[in-house]
Formats: C-alpha cells, sequence, structure tokens
C-alpha cells in the first residue's frame, strides 16, 4: 500500500508472550501509540503442543482491534509479523491461515537474526541521538521468551553476534517441576543455564574484543521491575549483585506486592535474573543499561528507510557477520575478497540486464563472502557443504528465505548448475529460481577468474555488447587456465542471460 498523507504506519508483533503495536511516525520516527495485549502460548510451544485456537481467536480479535485503532489514524500502511518462536508452533500455517482469513493481515515470520538486527538499528539510532558510548565496548544483550542474542559493539562498529535457545520462558517450561522437586533449585538451574552456555567461548570470533563492557539489556520486563527509579535505567555491577541476592531470597508474594510483578511473570524472574547474572560474567560487564527498546522500534526505523525518510543503512553488520563466519571456516581470505570484488563490479555493470536492486546486491555480496565455507568440511563437493553451513547459520539481518537464497547460489557457484539440477530447482517459486540463477551465473564468472588463487587479475571491465558480454581482465600472466574455467563456467550465465560472456586480456599496463 501506498504511505498515507500523514506518514503514520503501524507495526505489529506477535511473540508467545502477546500482541504488541506501535504507530509511528515515518518521517520523525516519534511513537503515536504503543498498544500491548498478554496472550501467553509458550507453554504450548516449548511443550510441542498444538496452540489452542480458542487463543488464535483472542489474538485475532486483538489484531482487529488494533486495525481499528490505525483506522481511526487513517493509517494506510502497516504490517504484521510473527516472532521465530511462535513460527514454531506444530500448528504455526494454520494459525498464519486463520489470521489471514479473519483479519486480512498476511503474517511475516521474523527470524532471531533479523528481530537482533532490527533492534540493533533501533538502539544505534538512540545512542547516535544521545551521543553515548561512542568509543566504549559494549554488549547488547537481546533476551526473550526462549532465545538469548549477545551482540559486541565498539563504539558504533559492529564486532559479531551470537544466538542461544535459551529464555526464560524456556527455562521454566523445561525446568517448570524443578521448584516443587529440587531441594536447591538455583544450583540446578545454575547447572542447566551453565551447560547451555558451554559453547559461548568456542563460538566467539577471533574478531571479538576481550576486556571490560557495558551491557545493554533489552527485552527484560521482570527484571526491569526491580529497577527503581533512582537509578534511572542503569546499575552497577555490585547493585546489581545485592539486586540479585535480594531477589533469590524473597517470597513471590513479596516481589508481587513490593514491585508489581504479576503472577504470569513470576515463573520466569529466577531464570531471567540467572541467566543474566551468567552472562554479565561471560561479557566481563562493569555496568548494565535497561532499555526500552524492542523490535517494533526497529522495524519502524526500517520501515523509514525503505520509504526514503532517512539515508542510515546498516547492512555492514551482515557483512561483517558473513565475514566472521568466513574466517571461522578458514576460507581463505585473499580469494575471497578479489571473488566479492570482480562480482559487485559484475553486478553493478550488468544493471541494466539484470534489473535487481540493493537488496540482492547484498545477497550476492553475501553468497560471495561464503560460498567456500564447505571447503571446512571436505574439498569434494564443497559447495554441497557450503549450501548446508549458511543453511544452517545465524547471519544478522537476513531472513530464513534469504539465507536459502544465499545458500543456493553458493551450491550453484562451483560446478553444478541449476539447470543441472531441475529435481531440486523447480521445487522453489519462479521468482526466486530467478533471482538464484542470475547472482549464480554472476559469482560463478568471479570465481572462474580466480579459480587457481593465484590472484592473476588485478582488475576487470565489462562491455555489453549483444549478442556477448565482454569481460576485459587486466593481467600480465598467462590465463590459459582461467579461460577454460571460464568458459565451463559461463555456459550458465549464457543460458539465464542469452549473451554469451567473453573473456579478453590486456596487459595491466596497457591504456
Amino acid at each position: 500500500m501506498a504511505v498515507s498523507n500523514n506518514n503514520y504506519y503501524g507495526a505489529i508483533v506477535v511473540t508467545v508472550q502477546g500482541l504488541d503495536l506501535l504507530i509511528v511516525n515515518l518521517k520523525t520516527l516519534k511513537p503515536i501509540e504503543r498498544v500491548h495485549k498478554e496472550l501467553l502460548v509458550g507453554d504450548s510451544i516449548y511443550q510441542h503442543q498444538p496452540i489452542d485456537f480458542e487463543l488464535v481467536n483472542q489474538m485475532t480479535d486483538s489484531l482487529r482491534g488494533f486495525l481499528q485503532l490505525m483506522n481511526d489514524y487513517d493509517i494506510e500502511t502497516y504490517q504484521l509479523w510473527g516472532s521465530e518462536a511462535l513460527s514454531h508452533a506444530v500448528n504455526a500455517d494454520f494459525i498464519r491461515d486463520q489470521v489471514f482469513l479473519r483479519t486480512g493481515l498476511r503474517l511475516s515470520w521474523l527470524s532471531i537474526s533479523e528481530e537482533n538486527y532490527y533492534r540493533n538499528q533501533a538502539v544505534l539510532l538512540n545512542l547516535r541521538k544521545h551521543k553515548t558510548n561512542e568509543n566504549g565496548l559494549t554488549h547488547w544483550i537481546g533476551i526473550n521468551s526462549g532465545n538469548t542474542t549477545i551482540t559486541q559493539f565498539s563504539g558504533r562498529s559492529f564486532v559479531y553476534s551470537s544466538n542461544f535457545s535459551l529464555g526464560p520462558v524456556r527455562i521454566a517450561e523445561d525446568l517448570q517441576s524443578l521448584r516443587q522437586s529440587a531441594p536447591n533449585s538455583v544450583e540446578v538451574l545454575n547447572d542447566y543455564i551453565e551447560s547451555k552456555l558451554t559453547n559461548f567461548s568456542r563460538i566467539t570470533p577471533r574478531e571479538a574484543i576481550s576486556g571490560p563492557s557495558e551491557v545493554i539489556l533489552l527485552g527484560t520486563m521482570p527484571l526491569s521491575h526491580l529497577v527503581s527509579n533512582e537509578h534511572k535505567g542503569r546499575l552497577s555491577i555490585k547493585e546489581f549483585e545485592r539486586l540479585f541476592d535480594q531477589a533469590i531470597d524473597a517470597s513471590d508474594q513479596f516481589l508481587m506486592e513490593q514491585y508489581g510483578l504479576t503472577e504470569t511473570e513470576m515463573p520466569l524472574l529466577l531464570p531471567e535474573l540467572l541467566l543474566l547474572r551468567r552472562l554479565l560474567r561471560l561479557t566481563q560487564a562493569t555496568s548494565l543499561v535497561f532499555s526500552d527498546t524492542t523490535v517494533l522500534d526497529g522495524l519502524a526505523v526500517n520501515e523509514s528507510i525503505n520509504a526514503g525518510f532517512s539515508k542510515l543503512d546498516f547492512s555492514e553488520q551482515t557483512v561483517t557477520d558473513a565475514q566472521n563466519i568466513a574466517t571461522h571456516y578458514r576460507v581463505e581470505p585473499v580469494h575471497r575478497e578479489l571473488v566479492t570484488k570482480f562480482a559487485l563490479h559484475l553486478f553493478d555493470q550488468l544493471k541494466s540486464l539484470h534489473q535487481l536492486g540493493s537488496r540482492e546486491r547484498l545477497l550476492l555480496q553475501i553468497a560471495c563472502i561464503l560460498h567456500d565455507v564447505g571447503g571446512y568440511v571436505d574439498a569434494h563437493e564443497h559447495y554441497l557443504h557450503s549450501e548446508y553451513i549458511i543453511q544452517h547459520s545465524n547471519i544478522i539481518g537476513l531472513s530464513i528465505k534469504e539465507r536459502a537464497i544465499i545458500a543456493a547460489i553458493s551450491r550453484y557457484h562451483s560446478t553444478q548448475t541449476p539447470s543441472a539440477d531441475l529435481s531440486r530447482f523447480r521445487q522453489l517459486p519462479t521468482e526466486d529460481r530467478l533471482l538464484i540463477a542470475k547472482l549464480a551465473s554472476i559469482l560463478r564468472l568471479a570465481d572462474a577468474l580466480d579459480d587457481d588463487r593465484q590472484q592473476k587479475i588485478k582488475r576487470i571491465s565489462v562491455s555489453l555488447k549483444a549478442p556477448e558480454v565482454i569481460i576485459t581482465a587486466y593481467c600480465n600472466e598467462s590465463l590459459l587456465f582461467e579461460k577454460w574455467e571460464f568458459a565451463f563456467k559461463s555456459q550458465f550465465f549464457e543460458e539465464t542471460f542469452g549473451l554469451k560472456p567473453q573473456l579478453k586480456q590486456r596487459s595491466v599496463t596497457a591504456k
């Protein structure tokens, strides 16, 4: 839909704990309305049971109320998302269908990596606005019902991001009988959390910066109730430890009366406190800042960018995360960078041919960075291993669909092509098949130009002269092998675009 004249935008997110609506002015990013409707479905999801359709009825009733509110504001642009945790419900597809039939809203699933990415956008924007944390080391910890994300920033620069399938609701559901059956529930919970975080150091990339840091805490509602106004959302580690000791020793009744915690929040408080204490130690935190920034705020920022009200670009987080993954799987960096350089140059020069945009360019860039990760498993048919690794890697800012597209591009960068693997390729929607074919054919050309990993070619130029695409390689060495490999890998480009690539050579010193 077109953006309404008042520039208002409505973002709705459905999670395992409820529904949230944000109405915002895209031009100023000023919030107009925030609405929360509690709807607890975590019991069903984490026990692998279908969500009761009475809860679905409540969900659709709340959504109709949201629609009426947005209609009152004359809002024409709005979107509905569902959290990744909700998408794992046994009957998630039926829920999605019922939401559409009853409200007309199309539910799009957000991956954990997208939730983290969008929330980061909003936090970065707030930090820039208030000119805080410009140079220091920070860890942003996002805790939701069943997942925890840890993102490290050095000043404003993204360093790395990690995800764990661990959150207060998931912990509470996994160990729901613990408080009744275990003699020391705190000790057993500590052991449980420790077992889930044992891989933290192992998966932390080499680029991670060690040392004291400040933690910005996102999405921790039960704990935030315990922070008094005098702290103004900031605690030293000593203050947190005192708060922790008080809360651990207090009764549920006292916490509910003293801090206004609800009955539904109480089972989440202990898991959240224990999880956070362990994370603070792992990140060497010196202080703790509470932020009320949510994924809704980030979605609004992203929509503002898409609408042209902002020129901010946060895609460097996605690129850096992909580079971290490539380094982890020991991808040869010089070849990786040269292939990426050639592929993006081809993409830019052939825009009139492929008619793709900046988002597709980013997908190609990520595919270039990651196309050889499968060599870590086995050099033989490494492209198959690359596909698997990419599909099962969380890359910040990418949807599950985009990750699958990048995995397919990487699969077809080498000997196989979609045309030779039609039984698999035909399962994809036509639009996705075309996109994969276009980007994979470009990557194949770029990869052929440095197939022997000797970096003979310093730069290339591209010209369209139908029925050919002339690629001129500037090089003073023999390119017999490259020309042979190029002739093979360029066949799929010709199938895709109907133009035959020709590789020509010129001396580097030639004018």
